[in-house]
């Protein structure tokens, strides 16, 4: 007995080692490509003949066991899916990750419904997410934060890294929101709770077995179930529904035993059919875009120095050059509203709002040698998944610009300037029929002409043909339930071209191109079958027409424009000057005349290096409807600095895109200010009584360097007056000061004390012709008490000299023996001062050079440990 069970086992052995593995496998198991790239993939453990296979993305030609995937052309997350035919439920997965040579921001995918939907009080659903890193890799041990909008009527609980359950709470009809954050990332999930009708039956996930989808009726004619209890008890009237991410939804007709399965025959069904009461409101989360476009479409992502990302040229077009540097940006934004009330469909709204901004360095094209036709910019992006409770909703955006040059040009260069250039397609779907399509495309403005240029003379004709497009598509089962453009807005720009006088913008002769420009407004390409899937399901119709003009309008030429300002030279304006008002005056003429707009702008201030202040943005100073009227401009302190001036016209459509620039013949413009800075909120005067109470006024006029665009460094603060009344209760010597930039201003304060001891009360009115400080009072207390005082003194060994001039200074404190003081020597000539903080010397002599002419004013400050102050000072003349 024994030898046979080792016979059996032998056996069992040489049986299970021999037998080839079972099972549907596919290898690679995973992939990251870049766009466009290839991959061969081989499947085993099936029939070759039996195996279908689909891509969400991509594309796929089946050969035998094997196919081969071609990745888009843009940055994704792809999945790849093969299927046994005989056997549904055994299939492979293969995720592809296409990237370019740029980086995705994090993001979170729902791998759950998007939409849960709960019909009794403390039912509870599954919240499955996927979060990817800045890489676009899957990153499972990402901490996930679930919450819920109202927890009192929805909780969330995470059970894992990645999931969470769902608990309804209420039972009324409505829709909270489930936010979902990982990382910098941020998406959201629905609960909706909703009553459904007595014949509808909600099927799991795992029930599902195949689907088969009519594309002639819009509606799932077929369903293979997993033979259940709860499957066994369909009936022919029922309506089934499985949620968002299977996707099937249906009435059955009929329904078939077939061993371990049930087939049903199903018929359309729509929200209503499903659903008996309902209130569902959803929106599109905000989503990190990526912005990708294919090198076939003439741009592709790379990753800029600063880890953000860029647009960079890619493939070549004859003869043109494109410029570095580009940026684009597309932004949607979608609202969802779905209602159902005791059976009847009483709302369904679709709000969507695509806007789109290409922003490049431009391109040069050279006429004699260049294509016919070229690719500018195409930029794409993948939007989340909007749920419609029985499907998803998946969304594209897509934004490019084309060029079409006509045969025979002239030999000439075009400079296309880098610009912005800002598109906006909105659309409403209503079960109601809607009366307009969203706003109309507009007759081309500031937000969306083109910057042109010339390089030399010449003639030309240039079309320029752009659109921006919000593509929808519903995918279940594998199979395409609908797709097509949901909103779309474009147009074309004919540009015909001559170039005179100089090329170059920046040249102070510049007075722009001389050109008419034919627009057209784009038609907008059809829903296709998406539309009727959603009426179908919803009641939703597309707007209608608006009926806006779609024959060429031809825009105007621009005007000759030209202004001045009216002071010749460099123009200084001292904001401290009282004699006038400092302005700025402006003039302007214009031929013809016309109406339009004239803008000064300006571009400085205070800057260290002239790249700070003159390679930046301008900044718009004044503006005028009348072309032949003159500006001022009136600085303010906070204005300081140097400017160079520019003026911008702008007349019509294309005027308003692409300004007619011009300068001054004095271009540039000084703007200076003293600055009063470090003035004491109060003072103090102290003095025995009967004597003179001593007390120190200290203050400064900060100092602001600038520059101009050669280089040349200026001072911009201005020389700073301060003056006192000759009579008060406080006086001040000296009464008036001027303070040059950087310095501070010493004055010696007194006040009569009277016989008796105490503190009184004063103030002491100060005047400068700082402008936002004209006059200040400053409030003084005079205390006279009986006690020692620490009395400066300061000698100089001369009065004055040439410069470079060597002083010697002897200086002490006069002060109780043992009393703590403490001074301060201001040379007076900016220079960093000398201090004694722990104890003024009784005699010290200090040398010091003066190495600039000018008038100078050295102080010797010092105050003691009561809080008393007094200062000595000498002037010198330095030649």
């Amino acid at each position: 007995m024994r030898r046979w069970l080792w016979l059996l086992l032998a056996l069992g052995l040489f049986v299970a080692c021999s037998a080839p593995p079972t099972g549907l496998r596919v290898s690679p198991a995973e992939a990251t490509l870049e766009p466009g790239e290839e991959l061969v993939l081989t499947a085993a453990g099936a029939d070759a003949d039996d195996l279908i296979w689909t891509a969400e993305h991509g594309t796929l030609i089946p050969e035998g066991a094997q196919a081969r995937y071609r990745a888009p052309d843009y940055a994704v997350d792809d999945r790849i899916e093969v299927v046994r035919g005989s056997n549904p439920r055994e299939r492979v997965e293969v995720p592809v990750r296409v990237r370019g040579s740029g980086a995705l921001a994090p993001r979170i995918r729902v791998r759950s419904d998007l939409a849960l939907v709960f019909t009794r009080p403390g039912e509870t659903r599954e919240l499955a997410v996927v979060v990817y890193d800045a890489a676009g890799r899957p990153d499972p041990e990402a901490a996930v934060r679930f919450g819920s909008d109202d927890p009192t009527r929805v909780t969330v609980e995470a059970t894992g890294p990645q999931t969470a359950r769902v608990r309804a709470l209420a039972a009324e009809p409505g829709t909270v929101r489930l936010w979902i954050r990982a990382q910098d990332a941020e998406t959201y999930a629905w609960a909706v709770t909703a009553e459904l009708r007595p014949e509808t039956v909600r099927l799991e996930d795992a029930w599902i077995l195949s689907a088969t989808w009519d594309a002639d009726v819009l509606a799932w004619t077929g369903l293979v179930l997993e033979r259940t209890p709860e499957t066994e008890a369909l009936r022919p009237g029922q309506v089934v529904f499985s949620g968002d991410r299977a996707g099937v939804w249906g009435r059955v007709e009929a329904v078939h035993a077939e061993g371990e399965r049930l087939a049903l025959d199903l018929a359309p069904a729509g929200l209503s059919d499903v659903f008996w009461n309902l209130d569902y409101r959803a929106e599109l989360p905000p989503y990190p875009v990526t912005l990708t476009a294919s090198s076939r479409a003439g741009v592709q992502l790379a990753r800029g120095g600063d880890g953000g990302e860029r647009l960079a040229a890619a493939a070549a077009c004859p003869g043109l050059e494109r410029g570095a540097g580009a940026d684009g940006r597309i932004e949607a934004r979608a609202f969802l509203e779905l209602r159902v009330v005791d059976g009847a469909l009483e709302a369904a709204r679709w709000n969507l709002d695509l806007a789109g901004e290409l922003e490049d360095a431009g391109f040069t094209l050279d006429t004699a040698s260049a294509a016919a036709a070229c690719t500018l910019a195409r930029l794409e992006t993948r939007l989340p998944p909007l749920s419609w409770l029985l499907f998803s909703l998946r969304l594209g955006a897509e934004l490019d610009a084309r060029s079409a040059l006509d045969p025979d040009p002239a030999p000439a260069h075009l400079v296309w300037s880098g610009g912005r250039a800002r598109f906006r397609a909105e659309r409403v779907w209503d079960a109601a029929p809607a009366t307009s399509g969203g706003p109309p495309a507009a007759v081309p403005g500031l937000e969306s002409e083109p910057e042109i240029g010339f390089a030399e003379p010449g003639r030309l004709r240039l079309r320029l043909d752009r659109r921006l497009r919000l593509t929808g598509a519903v995918r279940a089962q594998g199979a395409r339930l609908g797709e097509g453009t949901l909103a779309a807005q474009g147009d074309t720009l004919l540009l015909t071209a001559a170039l005179e006088g100089p090329l170059d913008p920046a040249d102070p002769d510049y007075r722009g191109p001389d050109w008419g420009l034919a627009w057209t407004p784009g038609a907008a390409d059809g829903p296709g079958d998406l539309e009727a899937l959603l009426s179908s399901v919803a009641g939703l119709r597309a707007p209608a027409s608006d009926g806006s003009e779609t024959a060429p309008r031809r825009l105007a030429g621009p005007p000759r424009v030209w202004g001045h300002l009216d002071t010749g030279g460099v123009r200084r304006l001292d904001l401290g000057e009282a004699a006038t008002e400092p302005a700025a005056r402006f003039s302007f003429e214009a031929e013809p005349p016309e109406a339009g707009r004239v803008e000064i702008w300006l571009r400085g201030g205070a800057c260290e290096e002239p790249a700070d202040c003159f390679s930046g943005p301008l900044q718009r100073v004044a503006v005028t409807d009348e072309p032949d009227g003159p500006l001022v401009w009136h600085p303010e302190k906070d204005d300081r600095g140097v400017y160079e001036v520019f003026f911008r016209y702008r007349l019509g459509a294309v005027g308003a895109r692409h300004p007619y620039a011009g300068r001054p013949p004095d271009p540039w413009l000084l703007v200076q200010s003293p600055d009063l800075q470090d003035l004491p909120l109060t003072l103090e005067l102290r003095g025995a009584p009967g004597g003179t109470a001593v007390g120190v006024l200290r203050y400064r006029n900060a100092a602001l360097g600038g520059v101009f665009p050669n280089g040349t460094p200026v001072e911009l603060t201005s020389t700073l007056q301060v003056w006192t009344p000759r009579e008060g209760a406080v006086r001040a010597q000296p009464r008036k000061q001027a303070l040059a930039a950087g310095l501070w201003g010493y004055q010696r304060l007194k006040a009569d004390c009277p016989e008796t001891a105490g503190r009184f009360a004063a103030a002491l009115p100060l005047y400068t012709n700082d402008p936002e400080l004209p006059a200040v009072v400053v409030p003084v207390d005079i205390v006279c008490e009986a006690g020692p005082r620490a009395v400066p003194w300061l000698e100089a060994d001369r009065s004055g000299g040439a410069a470079s001039l060597t002083v010697t200074f002897r200086l002490g404190v006069q002060a109780a023996p043992g009393a703590r003081t403490a001074c301060t020597l201001d040379f007076g000539d900016g220079s960093p001062p000398r201090t004694w903080p722990r104890g003024c010397p009784a005699r010290l002599a200090v040398h010091h050079v003066y190495e600039r002419p000018g008038l100078y004013r050295a102080v010797l400050w010092a105050t003691d440990a009561g809080g008393g102050e007094d200062l000595a000072a000498v002037e010198l003349r330095v030649d």
